[in-house]
């Protein structure tokens, strides 16, 4: 069993390929799409969201024969190809309007919501608006008006993004027949034209951050028709919805898009009335409609935190975007950071296999547009990774950087970027980190409980930085869990606790039906809470991780303490395994025990290779430089013997590998060509005959077998030994092994330095080549 899995995480089924949006923004041209899959598929990318995009021409209608003719042709293609496909709902987004045709087939099918306005012109507006009418009226004046938001969406034609007049009306989606009219526009058009393609080719639909009012609606909220008599009969006052409307003068940090508001009671209800009138409006129709035509609802909702939408999908997803979460301040402590976990453990707990994360969208750096680096993706890649992502969605490859296209939501991650001849690198890791993700079981031994927009971010921050597994159980879904044997179980988890650092409410809640298996803590004390309810070997005086956690695999602990290290113990068909990331900014140098460890074999996910070490057993050493993982596969030795005599070759390394230096030979370089966005250097290297000689205190067999070298450079590095590829490096001081390249006498060794994208497509001036 463990060689079957061995070779599954080298080499996964392209089921686990990363699916990017693919950005269908310019003419078709049957030849520029075959080349383009063609070029996907060599590359390691088996599948696709079909995205139509700002750029497509003004003759090719949204929904139209002739858009449809382009549509069938794509789909064709991949299914030839054996690629996957994705339908996008949208022309462009938000999803829900069908690119404006829902108000074109009835105006009053419009975005509609509230809005707090003065006497006059809540006169005006009523007066204007045949179906408009007062909501509240307040003893100042003002009047709380239900009407037309104006709220639109991004198109796909140029002249139809934000502001511009041609911006397609926003649908409203609390209105049922207006979202019938939308799936019929849609979803039953794509089914006609490409049954035949549907649970085979066809994966999936993909809703898209779905949005009440649409964008640019101002100060309107959201409002369902007939709500009023709703919130009155639920003890609320709709006068009270003026606190919709008043800013408390506090936004989440580093979100000023999210502002907090006057809560009431009638506040606090309507929240939860619209939110719950969404997600039976719109998403259940779309998670029906889906189940009944064999595919997955797939996307994500509009907020981060938004965890009961969630349910209603077949594959729950979200949306890294922005850099809302950022390598350079780790990824804890913003409002953003909870959602590749949140989704990623809905999943678990509703029993679907895969969930989804767009990722990568606008993530540039310093403001600049397409100033995004390999280093930042292959960060984000690891982030989601280790919180249980198991299905990419790169946002995204331009089937067009003509003109404007390019700069419409950069940077392009895939094709148009530097990186793009060596993308088989990225396809592959996100393959193998997928892989490990799906079908397996993580060693969470207690669930930290949330609810729709109430997930605990910084209050535990503290648990990633010890090495503490958790998984997130909103509570919609812990109402459905059972006390079994003295754990909560759901799923096939069976946790010996549930924090809730939400409040006495929840304890209110769930106290009589989980008891003592309910672990109540304020936010300063879940480190003391959670050590209180584990069972905990004390280890002298020493920080949390220095004191072991629980039985087996789950008793993993370090000799110093690691703020930056993730660490998830995995069980996949048996095996036990445990992945070990650095999200840090500084290399890790520890060691690690795991008590009653033989033998393991380490998996490197990123280079595809397998090696133990001399010695390895309960204690281990580990090393991991910033953006580094490794695999951890236990008790793993006579059961791969075979496997090292087959496929899968496996290295051996001394006990001090980490050790081997790689001198710095950035100034024996000499500069010998530099064009447009590339810097070469060369440099002669004379290898004298192969002999046994002693170097830094050890015995090797010659430099043939162990020349290595670092330079330091800024941005790709490829290497080149007599004309030959030797490897490319992407980020931090580039490491070379050029051993098994050389011959006796001299060689050259070319190094490449390819500057970023933004230098290309901003004349950015961002600096590249070797550092003196």
């Amino acid at each position: 069993m463990k060689d079957k899995l061995l070779r599954e995480i080298l080499q996964p089924d392209t089921e686990f390929t990363p699916i990017p949006f693919w950005f269908f923004n310019d003419a078709f041209e049957e030849e520029k799409v075959k080349n383009q899959l063609a070029d996907y598929v060599e590359k390691g990318v088996n599948g696709i969201v079909l995205h139509p995009r700002i750029g497509v021409p003004k003759e090719m209608p949204y929904l139209s024969e002739s858009y449809f003719g382009a549509v069938r042709f794509i789909v064709k293609t991949a299914a030839e190809l054996g690629m996957k496909v994705v339908l996008y709902d949208e022309g462009m987004y938000p999803s829900g309007s069908a690119h404006g045709m829902v108000v074109e087939a009835d105006p009053e099918y419009a975005a509609k919501g509230i809005v707090l306005l003065e006497e006059e012109a809540a006169k005006e507006k009523l007066a204007a608006e045949e179906n408009a009418r007062v909501i509240a009226a307040l003893p100042d004046g003002r009047q709380i008006v239900y009407g037309f938001s104006g709220g639109t969406i991004r198109g796909i034609h140029f002249g139809e993004d934000d502001g511009q007049p041609g911006a397609p009306k926003a649908a409203d989606i609390l209105n049922p027949d207006a979202v019938d009219e939308f799936i019929r526009l849609t979803h039953d058009k794509y089914y006609e034209e490409l049954k035949e393609y549907f649970g085979t080719t066809v994966i999936a639909f993909f809703t898209d951050e779905p949005s009440a009012l649409g964008r640019n609606s101002g100060r309107y909220r959201p409002w369902a028709a007939g709500m009023e008599d709703e919130i009155t009969a639920a003890g609320g006052k709709p006068e009270e919805l003026e606190g919709l409307f008043i800013k408390t003068g506090r936004t989440v940090e580093g979100r000023e898009d999210i502002a907090e508001h006057v809560e009431n009671f009638t506040v606090n209800l309507y929240h939860q009335l619209i939110k719950k009138k969404l997600r039976e409006v719109f998403y259940a129709r779309l998670s029906g409609w889906c189940e009944k035509h064999g595919i997955a609802l797939m996307g994500h909702p509009a907020e981060s935190n938004d965890i009961e939408e969630e349910l209603y999908f077949h594959i729950p997803g979200q949306d890294l975007i922005m850099r809302r979460v950022a390598p350079e301040t780790g990824g804890l402590m913003e409002f953003d950071s909870v959602q590749a976990k949140l989704s990623a453990d809905i999943a678990r707990h509703l029993g679907r296999r895969r969930n989804a994360n767009e990722c990568f969208g606008v993530c540039y750096r310093n403001q600049i547009p397409w100033y995004m680096t390999a280093g930042d993706m292959k960060w984000y890649i690891d982030w989601l990774g280790l919180r249980g992502v198991n299905l990419y969605v790169p946002h995204a490859f331009y089937y067009s950087v003509e003109g404007e296209r390019k700069g419409e939501r950069p940077p392009d991650v895939g094709p148009n970027n530097i990186w793009w001849r060596h993308y088989r690198r990225f396809s592959d890791y996100m393959k193998r980190l997928s892989f490990l993700m799906t079908d397996s079981v993580n060693g969470a031994e207690f669930a930290v409980l949330c609810d729709n927009n109430r997930a605990p971010y910084e209050e535990i921050v503290c648990l990633y930085e010890n090495q503490i597994e958790f998984n997130y159980l909103p509570a919609a879904l812990l109402e459905e869990a059972v006390v079994q044997d003295g754990r909560v179980c759901i799923q096939g988890y069976a946790y010996r606790g549930v924090l809730n650092v939400l409040g006495q409410s929840y304890e209110d809640r769930f106290g009589g039906k989980l008891g003592e298996l309910l672990w109540n803590a304020a936010a300063k004390d879940v480190m003391s809470v959670v050590s209180e309810k584990l069972y905990y070997e004390e280890k002298g005086t020493g920080p949390v991780n220095e004191k072991r956690i629980g039985p087996g695999l789950r008793d993993v602990k370090t000799d110093v303490p690691c703020p930056a290290l993730r660490k998830i113990v995995l069980n996949k068909n048996g095996v036990d395994m445990v992945l070990f990331g650095n999200e840090g900014n500084e290399r890790i140098s520890v060691n690690v025990t795991i008590p009653g460890l033989e033998l393991p074999l380490f998996v490197d996910l990123w280079r595809g290779i397998c090696y133990r070490t001399e010695g390895a057993g309960e204690i281990f050493h580990l090393e991991l430089q910033p953006s580094e993982t490794v695999l951890a596969v236990c008790n793993a030795g006579r059961a791969v013997q075979g496997a090292e005599n087959g496929s899968i070759a496996v290295e051996y390394r001394r006990a001090d590998w980490y050790l081997a230096a790689y001198p710095d030979w950035t100034d024996r370089f000499v500069p010998e060509e530099r064009r447009d966005n590339e810097a070469v250097y060369t440099m002669k290297y004379t290898m004298p005959q192969s002999a046994p000689q002693v170097s830094e205190g050890r015995t090797v067999q010659s430099d043939k077998d162990s020349l290595r070298f670092a330079v330091r450079g800024e941005e790709m590095v490829e290497c080149f030994c007599n004309g030959v590829f030797v490897d490319v490096s992407f980020w931090g001081e580039h490491h070379f092994d050029v051993g098994s390249f050389l011959r006796e006498g001299e060689n050259e060794i070319r190094l490449v330095v390819t500057g970023n994208a933004a230098n290309i497509y901003e004349n950015a001036g961002i600096a590249f080549g070797l550092k003196n």
